[in-house]
C-alpha cells in the first residue's frame, strides 16, 4: 500500500497545482464569488474523497495523546497566539482611525458593528479553508516529504491564494504555517477555524479599515 498511496498522493497533487496555476494565472484578480464557488467545488471533490483521507492518509500518523489533551492543547496555543496579534491589531487599528479622524474616528473604526455579523460570516468560510488545506494537503504531503517541508509548503500554499494582495498574502503566511503546525501535532479544526476568523475579520477592520459585511452585501445584490 505505501508505494501506491505515494503514486496516488504525487498524481493528486501534480494535478492539483497545475490546475492551481492556471487558476491564479487566469484569475489574477477575480470577485470574491469567485473564490467562493471555487472552493465550494473543491470541498465537495475532497468531501468525496474524505474517507480515504481518513482511514488511509492519515492512518499513517496516529496522534500521540488523546482526543481530550489534544483539544484542550490545540485551544490553548491557538489563543496564546491569536490574542496578542488581535491587541496590535487594536492597537494599530486606534493609530490609524486618530490619524484619519482623530478619537471620533478611532472609536468608529474599532468598534464598528458589523464587526461580530461579519466574524460569524467569516467562520465557515475559515473552516471550509482549514479542511482543504491541513486536512487534504498537509496529510498528502506529509506523505512525501518531511514534516518541516510539508508544514512550510502548506500554508505558504494558503498563502499564496490571497495574491495579488502583498500585504494580506504574508500575514497569511505566517497564520497559515502556524495553524498547519496546530493541526499536524493536534489534529483538531476548529480553534482553527475560531482563529482564523478572528483574526481576518479584526485584521480587515482594523488594520485595513474596511467593512467586509458590506462588501459581502454589495457582492450578493
Amino acid at each position: 500500500m505505501g508505494q501506491s498511496l505515494r503514486h496516488r498522493v504525487l498524481t493528486e497533487l501534480f494535478v492539483l497545482g497545475v490546475l492551481t496555476i492556471v487558476f491564479l494565472v487566469v484569475f489574477p484578480v477575480r470577485a470574491i464569488y469567485i473564490d467562493v464557488l471555487l472552493a465550494l467545488f473543491a470541498l465537495c471533490l475532497i468531501a468525496s474523497n474524505a474517507r480515504f483521507t481518513r482511514n488511509y492518509v492519515w492512518a499513517q500518523f496516529p496522534p500521540e495523546e488523546d482526543l481530550g489533551t489534544r483539544v484542550r492543547r490545540s485551544y490553548l496555543l491557538a489563543a496564546a497566539a491569536t490574542i496578542p496579534v488581535i491587541l496590535a491589531f487594536v492597537a494599530i487599528g486606534l493609530a490609524l482611525g486618530y490619524r484619519e479622524s482623530g478619537w471620533d474616528g478611532a472609536w468608529a473604526r474599532l468598534l464598528n458593528y458589523h464587526l461580530p455579523v461579519a466574524f460569524a460570516l467569516y467562520l465557515p468560510w475559515a473552516l471550509l479553508q482549514q479542511f482543504l488545506f491541513q486536512f487534504y494537503l498537509l496529510g498528502r504531503l506529509l506523505t512525501l516529504f518531511p514534516a518541516a517541508i510539508s508544514v512550510v509548503t502548506t500554508g505558504m500554499a494558503y498563502s499564496f491564494v490571497h495574491l495579488p494582495d502583498i500585504g494580506v498574502t504574508l500575514a497569511a503566511a505566517a497564520a497559515g504555517i502556524f495553524w498547519t503546525f496546530l493541526y499536524r501535532r493536534y489534529r483538531v479544526l476548529l480553534p482553527l477555524g475560531l482563529s482564523h476568523a478572528l483574526l481576518g475579520s479584526t485584521f480587515y477592520y482594523w488594520v485595513y479599515g474596511q467593512d467586509l459585511f458590506m462588501v459581502w452585501k454589495e457582492v450578493l445584490q
